[in-house]
This record gives C-alpha cells, sequence and structure tokens, in this order.
C-alpha cells in the first residue's frame, strides 16, 4: 500500500502505509441495498496507435519510453486538458482508474491492462481503501447514513453492504485498519469523542462499537502485535501551523481488539498537535508541532518516548518506509533512521523554483522496493535511495509551459508503472532491471 492520498471534492480517502481508510457503524449488510451500482466495464485509457493527434500525449509517451528504467515500453495512455482528470492507484493485481464527475472507477488488470470491472458510487464524496484482495467502499455524505461495502478486487462482486448509523462531514477524516484476523476496526469522530467500530470482515457484522475520547481527530489506526491497535492525532496539514490554542492532553492511543479499552495514551502539551506518520516494528512513529517547532519522537510498545529529535529547517510533512522517515523541508529531503532518530542523510533541493509539483505529499509516493521511492518532480521523476539519499534523475519533457508535464501523481505495481499529468497520463511495462 502506499501512503495517503486524497480525491477532492470526488474522493476522500487516507491510505498510509499499510493502514487503511474507513469509517463507522454497520447497521444491517445482506439486506440492504447495494453501496455501488455496476457500470459499462471501460478503460479510461487507450492504446498508443489510439493516441492519434494528441501532440501533448504523443510527446509525453515518447519521453516516458526513453526513460529507462523502472520504465519500460509505453502500454497505454490518454490525453485531457488540465485539471487532473484521471488518478491512477496501483492495487493488488492492477490498477484502480479514478476519473472526475462521479465517474466509474475501474481495475485494470496489472498484466493485460485490460479492465475487468466497474463500479459507480451513490455519491460524489467517497472513501476507499484496499485491504488484501478486498476493497473497501464508503459512500459519505452530511445528511444521509454513510454506507459501507467491500468488494473481491479480481471481480468487483460485493461480499456485503451496510448502513452506517452516523453521517460524515465533509472535512473529517475516515480511518480505518485490518486486524490480523481479518476484521475491520474503523473510526470516526463522533461529537468530541471517537467512534470505534469493530466489523466481521467477512460479513459486515458489527461485534462492537465504544466512542472514546482522548485519541485527537483519529486520523491514524492502525494495527499493533497483541491483538491491539494504536489511534489517534490529527491530519498531516494541520501542523503546517502552529495552534497555540490546541487543548493538549491525550492524543494517542493503543486500544485492545476485543473491547477498545485503553492500553496506553501519551498526551500532548497546551498548543502542541501531533500526527501519527507510522508504525514501523514495534514503535509509532509520531511528528508534533508546537510553538518552538517541529519535534519527530518514536514511541515504545508501552506509550513511552524512545526518542524525540528537532529535525532539519521545520519539517512536518513525512512517510515511513520500512525503516526509514523521510522528511520534506523547503529546501531539503532528509531520511532519518527509525530506530535511533539519527538524520542518514540530508538532500539539498533547487528553492529558486518550485520543485515538487503543487499539492504533492510524501506519503503519495509510491515504493519501487523496499528502499526505493519513486519521487515527482516539477522537471523529473527520481528514484531515491532511501538508504543512502543517492538519486537517479529520470527527465521528463517540456513544452514551454512548465505545468503541462509536471508529474502530478505516480503509480508502480509488480508489472506497470505510471506517470500522471495535469494534460495526460501514461502507463508502460515496469522494468524490474537495475536501476544503476
Amino acid at each position: 500500500m502506499e501512503g495517503r492520498r486524497s480525491w477532492l471534492p470526488f474522493l476522500a480517502v487516507v491510505l498510509m502505509v499499510a493502514v487503511g481508510v474507513v469509517v463507522v457503524v454497520v447497521k444491517d449488510r445482506v439486506s440492504a441495498p447495494r453501496c455501488a451500482s455496476t457500470a459499462k466495464v471501460a478503460s479510461p485509457l487507450v492504446a498508443p496507435t489510439r493516441f492519434g493527434d494528441d501532440d501533448r500525449l504523443t510527446t509525453l509517451a515518447t519521453a516516458v519510453g526513453r526513460l529507462g528504467p523502472p520504465f519500460g515500453a509505453v502500454r497505454a495512455g490518454v490525453g485531457f486538458d488540465y485539471g487532473q482528470w484521471l488518478h491512477l492507484y496501483g492495487v493488488p493485481g492492477g490498477v484502480l482508474a479514478f476519473t472526475k464527475d462521479n465517474a466509474p472507477l475501474t481495475l485494470l488488470d496489472g498484466e493485460t491492462l485490460k479492465p475487468r470491472w466497474s463500479l459507480r458510487p451513490e455519491t460524489k464524496r467517497i472513501a476507499w481503501d484496499v485491504i488484501g484482495h478486498r476493497l473497501v467502499l464508503l459512500d459519505l455524505s452530511a445528511t444521509a447514513r454513510t454506507r459501507i461495502a467491500t468488494y473481491d478486487l479480481g471481480t468487483g462482486r460485493q461480499a456485503w453492504c451496510g448502513t452506517l448509523t452516523s453521517k460524515h462531514r465533509d472535512g473529517d477524516p475516515v480511518s480505518t485498519a485490518a486486524l490480523v484476523d481479518g476484521d475491520l476496526v474503523t473510526a470516526l469522530r463522533a461529537g468530541n469523542r471517537i467512534r470505534y467500530t469493530l466489523l466481521d470482515g467477512a460479513t459486515g457484522k458489527q461485534r462492537w462499537q465504544h466512542d472514546v475520547a482522548g485519541t485527537g481527530r483519529a486520523d491514524f489506526v492502525g494495527p499493533v502485535p497483541g491483538h491491539q491497535f494504536v489511534a489517534g492525532g490529527v491530519e498531516e496539514y494541520r501542523l503546517a501551523q502552529p495552534d497555540p490554542d490546541a487543548p493538549g492532553g491525550p492524543l494517542i492511543r493503543q486500544l485492545r481488539n476485543r473491547d477498545a479499552s485503553t492500553v496506553w495514551s501519551w498526551s500532548a502539551d497546551p498548543g502542541e498537535q501531533a500526527h501519527v506518520v507510522g508504525l514501523a516494528y514495534d514503535r509509532t512513529i509520531v511528528t508534533l508541532r508546537n510553538a518552538s517547532g517541529t519535534e519527530l519522537m518514536a514511541l515504545s510498545p508501552s506509550g513511552s518516548e524512545l526518542w524525540r529529535i528537532r529535525p532539519r529547517d521545520g519539517a512536518y510533512q513525512a512517510t515511513l518506509r520500512a525503516d526509514t522517515v523521510l522528511m520534506r523541508t523547503g529546501s531539503s529531503l532528509d531520511g532519518y533512521d527509525v530506530e535511533t532518530g539519527k538524520l542518514r542523510w540530508h538532500h539539498d533541493v533547487p528553492t529558486d523554483r518550485t520543485y515538487f509539483p503543487y499539492g504533492f505529499e510524501l506519503g503519495q509516493a509510491p515504493s519501487l522496493s523496499r528502499d526505493e521511492l519513486l519521487l515527482p518532480t516539477t522537471s523529473s521523476v527520481v528514484v531515491l535511495n532511501l538508504l543512502t539519499g543517492r538519486e537517479r534523475v529520470l527527465p521528463l519533457p517540456t513544452d514551454g509551459i512548465r505545468t503541462t508535464y509536471w508529474p502530478y501523481q505516480l503509480v508502480s505495481t509488480d508489472h506497470l508503472i505510471g506517470v500522471v499529468t495535469n494534460t495526460g497520463a501514461v502507463l508502460a511495462d515496469r522494468d524490474v532491471g537495475p536501476l544503476g
């Protein structure tokens, strides 16, 4: 799984490494209506022979085909007139394709690129996650009860569909995680508390529901050993500015699967906010923001602080991959060791121009392997080694309009790799040869 991403106003989604996205209380299941209707199965992409006279798409496809490993031969693409019309996400067995204006979501086969199935959600605001070989899909509404369903990734067949007892206010987090036994734990705001619900992963039946205070906005939920899960924190973007009115108190808790009772809790000081970056082995990685700046911290399995450091240049945006915490500042990328918090490497980035595309977040970058990340910049695609900070730069074309070929999104699977820009998208074979 990749990191967290958003599709607004059409997709309200959070995907974090090994963590899910989702929501609340199932009232009933099999007897409920379908949560999404089947749609005509069609791919938003076309073969290179059908690019026609779209010069921008042809230019992009030609450049991608010349990039070299990990990019191979171009397989398909599509052009459009700005607006980031298409988003692509790598999932087990293929690529999920989302388009704007409540169009269907479609799974493209990971080897043939043929569309396997298409589903049309009932609402324009949805949340989704992929857990194993299941797609979890939610229809979000501020005026109607949320519905949740799971679908087989291979066939698109619905396993179960349920109506939820809570509505979803636009802008609130939606979080979930799969537990070791296949059940789903979900989190949604309920007044000034967070409502945690355990759902049977096979049937959608509710096992329990508990409203818990002291877990922030529950932007994060993730399983840990011992039939427990960690939950809490606020969204990362809220750390961009200090909040002197933040009340402090408990923000992160470890809870028991059986009843959501607390194992331990961690409290912030007044004026301090905390975002859970992710789980690494037996520790919880957290970024903090207060009046004095930003800090990076690791909590032990008992909730005590293992280490706390002040990252360079007030960095707050971070992603956790394997045993590296990658942080972004206005002038650099920095890699920190998850065991010790020590800086492994520092890499300067240009400050005389826009370097990362507008809206890009580190958590969106796909992993090529345990220690390699694929990053977009405004003039290139970068293969970054997380252990050493070494980069391999693959240049993209320019046509005098700088934003035309900015890679707003990158996608990678076992067999495919792709670039989505402001005016087109291209998928190519993934070349698993040496990266140089």
